[in-house]
């Protein structure tokens, strides 16, 4: 593993709860609000060994002040031929030390390229925050649940919900797949229920 960045500089203004909606792409300059044109583009991504997660959820991600919570059974997947830890190493990344977000859940499925010693890394990680901002107005927690397939067997999108905004995936959330896929943002997750859904969702996964 590795260490983890210090983090974006911030104004320390707060965004509005209006969203404006978009749709992107994933490609290997970050993300793209077409769909890839030639063959050479989307060539270049398929065949990219690990390819660049959207540079806009990244963003967003890093930026949340309350709540970052994902659906994806892959989510922690790596691709190919990269360490077990490929992918957490990034998602860790992403959990600078400055975060705001203080309500971390990802709720995926067990997988056997991912086993239990690299998961308690967020539980590390979580510890880490805590220690460095003692003075964040809430204790930072970081949860993975992973009996998304056990308990609960009837998704097929994957989500994500930063703050109040729902982000919907096509593919892997965070937009690390490697085909043509796309992800939009820019929905109330109040307004179109996705907050309740996961709280339903997560609460049938916490049974054995």
């Amino acid at each position: 593993m590795k260490n983890f960045s210090a983090g974006p500089s911030f104004d320390g203004t707060t965004e509005s709860a209006s969203f404006k909606k978009e749709i992107f792409w994933g490609c290997e300059s970050g993300n793209r609000n077409k769909f890839p044109l030639d063959m050479g583009t989307i060539s270049l991504r398929h065949s990219s060994a690990d390819p660049k997660p959207m540079n806009a959820f990244r963003s967003a991600f890093m930026t949340a002040e309350e709540r970052i919570w994902i659906v994806d059974p892959y989510f922690l997947i790596p691709e190919r031929g990269l360490p077990p830890d490929s992918r957490i190493v990034t998602i860790l990344d992403w959990m600078h030390d400055r975060l705001a977000a203080t309500d971390i859940r990802i709720l995926t499925a067990e997988q056997k390229e991912v086993d239990e010693s690299l998961i308690q890394f967020f539980q590390i990680r979580e510890d880490e925050l805590n220690v460095l901002n003692p003075r964040r107005h809430k204790r930072c927690s970081i949860q993975v649940n992973r009996r998304l397939k056990v308990n609960f067997k009837y998704l097929h999108d994957r989500f994500a919900i930063v703050d109040d905004e729902l982000w919907h995936f096509g593919a892997t959330v965070g937009g690390f797949h490697s085909e043509v896929n796309a992800a939009s943002r820019g929905w109330s997750a109040v307004d179109s229920g996705a907050i309740e859904f996961f709280e339903l969702v997560w609460k049938r996964c916490e049974g054995r």
